[in-house]
């Protein structure tokens, strides 16, 4: 069941927990719900106020009835899109951040684990999907990344939180690429790295097709003000130049070196 915030009502959490069931199973659950709250007043009917208690009943049933419904069908809709998404050509750079949960929800699901959605703000070191599989429970947080490293500090915070979700490992998924510190930290731990290219290729195996290229938007080129990045395509969206393409470090925000493009 997914973990329940301090503003969630009641209905809210049926609805979320109804999300994360088959549809047809929430649907038939609900339809129970609303017969049932149909007999309860024969049930309990008498001139006391069991017979208010059981009206009282009824409505409240039929709430979490309608609750629930709501949640299988937003659910459904949900593992729709996400599973039409996946099964499209479309590439990982062009989702956006919440596509991109999706998107390897539906990757995990095909991998054989159940998989609940967490996302949202909150303080849970940034835990976006629940699994359970074979292996047990693992939380997976996601960064849509195209052009930064993911270093220590949000691993640092996944990490920190395994315990109290009781979870037996956590992967941390990427459509960038790891610093050499975060790959450090990871070792000997019951952490899973997954970067782009490890990415692109389980995607592959999945499907069944090849791996999506990676575009050709980094050189070699080491950053010369900070040294340890390289210098990355990038295209202006905002400015005088928006439009047009620039050399950036891959480190930005931590390196904010820039250079325009030679055109020709």
């Amino acid at each position: 069941m997914p973990r329940k915030r301090a503003d969630d009502s009641i209905f809210d959490e049926i609805a979320k927990t109804f999300e994360q069931v088959p549809a047809k199973v929430g649907l038939l659950t609900a339809l129970v719900l609303v017969v049932f709250g149909l007999i309860l007043p024969f049930i309990f009917s008498g001139p006391d106020m069991t017979g208010a208690f059981a009206v009282t009943g009824r409505f409240l049933l039929w709430a979490f009835a309608v609750a629930g419904a709501v949640g299988a069908a937003v659910g459904a809709m949900r593992r729709s899109r996400d599973r039409s998404r996946f099964n499209s050509t479309v590439r990982v750079d062009d989702l956006t951040w919440r596509e991109f949960e999706g998107y390897l929800a539906e990757y995990f699901r095909r991998r054989g684990a159940s998989v609940t959605y967490r996302g949202g703000a909150s303080a849970d070191g940034g835990v976006d999907l629940v699994l359970e599989d074979t292996s047990g429970r693992r939380i997976v947080q996601a960064k849509h990344w195209k052009n930064r490293s993911v270093g220590v500090v949000p691993l640092r915070a996944l990490w920190g939180v395994l315990d109290d979700e009781n979870a037996h490992g956590a992967v941390f998924v990427t459509s960038g690429e790891f610093t050499p510190d975060a790959l450090r930290f990871a070792e000997g731990k019951r952490l899973e790295l997954i970067g782009r290219t490890q990415l692109l290729r389980l995607v592959a195996e999945v499907k069944g097709t090849s791996a999506e290229p990676a575009p050709a938007s980094s050189t070699d080129e080491a950053c010369p003000q900070c040294g340890r990045g390289v210098l990355a395509k990038k295209l202006a969206r905002r400015g005088s130049n928006a439009g047009s393409y620039f050399l950036g470090c891959s480190r930005f925000p931590d390196c904010r070196y820039t250079r325009g493009m030679e055109v020709g």
